[in-house]
């Protein structure tokens, strides 16, 4: 039953992101290159998880095992990278990420809407273009 659950969490957070990132998605579904290093984008992401998981998540390995696949989802190869330097920011404590961490964790533990992160990425990133050579 628990692993029931987990693929149901695992599931609807991805279908979050997903949907809050469409508008800069390129035709090949990936998100621009840039977020992969922003800390806005990435503090917000593990803090809408942690927001969302905190009700109905017991197992921190499970939480771990969720965000993981959250940021495959998102970032798919460049994923383990993407998991190194956020969890660093995280470590660190860093000012300007731990800011937006929790500033997503409360509102993710109020609503599950995430308009408020895609005006936010609207802001900062644009959809870049996919590159067609003709054969």
């Amino acid at each position: 039953m628990l692993i029931l659950s987990n693929l149901k969490h695992k599931k609807v957070l991805k279908q979050y992101f997903s949907d809050c990132f469409l508008p800069v998605k390129d035709d090949l579904g990936n998100v621009p290159v840039k977020m992969q290093s922003s800390k806005v984008i990435t503090a917000s992401i593990i803090g809408v998880c942690r927001g969302y998981a905190d009700s109905r998540i017991s197992q921190e390995s499970d939480f771990e095992m969720i965000v993981d696949a959250v940021f495959e989802d998102i970032f798919r190869r460049e994923s383990v990278k993407v998991q190194i330097l956020t969890e660093s920011w995280l470590k660190n404590n860093d000012e300007e990420f731990m800011k937006f961490y929790y500033l997503a964790k409360s509102k993710a533990e109020v609503s599950d809407n995430l308009n408020w992160l895609q005006e936010i990425t609207l802001e900062y990133f644009k959809p870049e273009k996919t590159i067609i050579f003709p054969l």
